[in-house]
């Protein structure tokens, strides 16, 4: 079943790009699912009905575009329901020159019977970078990821924020979440209730890899266990977060969670 719904999903985004090289507006609604979430440069655009989605294909024209290619699928993580992707992007011009060489991490869902694209955040490929930025992203982004889930083993909402940005998206299976304020979840999390439901006592991230790297934004691909007062493991959660940079503080903006891989 895995297999299948990364094949649909697969298919899906390249039926979204057909009707995106015919800049089609209206069928482009058809191949997403709501609500969807367009991760920019420091911002997230978050429209909850087709109606709201517009892209402006004049202004990707006045920029050269003609048209876009898809070159690569990469399946990062798959369920019967999601499939959280990385894919390499081309834009061209009239003459058909290479204008734009990208690589965009898609989140597609299963909504009512149909695939849809849910999320969508691109940047440069990273051989087009300077190397030493990349390294330093890459570290300050794992020593925030390293530092939220201390924070959250500490239960301690202060030191999280410091590694959170707001506002801020999740989605988890098919349940989205967006943290429009500090006291907002998944930004502040209820302990109390964590430990009362789950019997939680700590969770752990394991198998860290960054799948696709830029100055101020690095995605990265794992697991995390949670473990109950009795040290046992309870669940296993495969995941994939977006932490970018905002000013001087490194955070996590987005978060794709996955059902889960082991669940007690």
């Amino acid at each position: 079943m895995a297999q299948e719904s990364a094949v649909l999903a697969q298919q899906e985004l390249e039926a979204f790009l057909e009707d995106w090289n015919r800049a089609d507006n209206e069928a482009l609604r058809e191949h997403l699912s709501f609500p969807h979430v367009t991760h920019g440069a420091g911002n997230l655009v978050i429209v909850d009905t087709p109606a709201e989605f517009v892209q402006d294909f004049d202004l990707l024209r006045s920029q050269g575009w003609r048209r876009s290619t898809f070159d690569n699928f990469e399946v990062l993580q798959v369920s019967e329901t999601k499939v959280n992707l990385l894919v390499d992007f081309r834009r061209y011009n009239a003459d058909d020159e290479v204008i734009s060489d990208s690589q965009v991490f898609y989140v597609m869902t299963l909504q009512d019977g149909r695939w849809g694209m849910q999320y969508r955040s691109g940047g440069p490929r990273p051989e087009q970078l300077d190397a030493s930025l990349l390294e330093n992203a890459e570290a300050a982004a794992t020593a925030a990821l390293h530092e939220f889930f201390a924070a959250f083993n500490a239960a301690d909402n202060e030191a999280l924020f410091a590694v959170n940005h707001v506002p801020q998206a999740v989605l988890f299976e098919l349940n989205f979440l967006h943290g429009e304020n500090r006291g907002a979840a998944p930004v502040t999390v209820n302990f109390e209730r964590l430990r009362d439901v789950e019997d939680w006592s700590r969770s752990e991230a394991e198998n860290i890899t960054p799948v696709h790297i830029t100055p101020n934004k690095v995605i990265f691909e794992f697991q995390f266990s949670r473990y109950n007062s009795n040290g046992e493991r309870y669940r296993t959660i495969p995941a994939v977060w977006v932490i970018t940079r905002q000013g001087e503080k490194w955070g996590v903006e987005f978060r794709s969670l996955m059902t889960p891989s082991f669940s007690l």
